[in-house]
């Protein structure tokens, strides 16, 4: 099972991530985001990660071309897509494409439009239409995600943290788990032992794969 912990901003939050056995590490490319990596912090979590675990661009509206130039200049395995994501640019994208979907009621997690090997990240809805989608703290309706992941590649992201990662990885049987607001001191700034102990929970409920 793949477990992500995204929002990383400094290359000494991606060291703990990856030492305690995470897989893929988000980052933020969104300005407007507390979580947002610049140019300067991306290229140092980049240069921390060397290939030891999957660095994921997190995006919101991007083009296609936004999507290639992010990859090539942070080394990213993927980008996770919020927002506008027609289907062209996840097609046009050079770099794989995971479609992240916000959630307000069963309605909204509807996928048929995307190609079956496309991996799906499912996340909470902003309580503001004016709101970034992602990072809000709130659980995704488990139910939900549970029936979408019974025929889905799916990611289950909203609320996760070290206390209820277990609870949700055997509800849900997702393809992983991903975590960030679960897992700060503060807005923004990661708490390592949280990190080490939401891969460690997850790890655990997974049976250690």
């Amino acid at each position: 099972m793949i477990v992500k912990v995204c929002g990383v901003r400094t290359a000494e939050v991606a060291e703990v991530a990856i030492d305690a056995g995470a897989d893929w590490l988000g980052l933020v490319l969104v300005p407007a985001s507390v979580r947002h990596a610049d140019d300067e912090a991306a290229l140092a979590v980049s240069d921390a990660v060397r290939g030891r675990a999957d660095l994921v661009g997190v995006m919101v509206d991007a083009t296609a071309g936004q999507c290639d130039e992010a990859a090539g200049r942070y080394r990213l395995s993927a980008v996770q897509l919020h927002g506008d994501v027609p289907q062209r640019i996840a097609a046009a994208a050079t770099v794989p494409v995971i479609r992240a979907i916000n959630v307000r009621d069963a309605g909204s997690a509807y996928t048929n439009g995307w190609w079956p090997d496309c991996t799906i990240l499912l996340d909470a809805a902003p309580a503001a239409d004016d709101a970034l989608p992602g990072g809000t703290g709130e659980r995704v309706d488990e139910a939900t995600a549970a029936a979408l992941a019974r025929h889905r590649r799916l990611i289950l992201a909203g609320g996760l943290s070290p206390d209820n990662v277990a609870h949700a990885i055997q509800e849900v049987c997702p393809y992983g788990v991903d975590a960030s607001s679960g897992l700060e001191l503060r807005p923004g700034v990661k708490d390592p032992g949280r990190v080490v102990a939401f891969v460690q929970a997850a790890r655990a409920a997974a049976g250690g794969t």
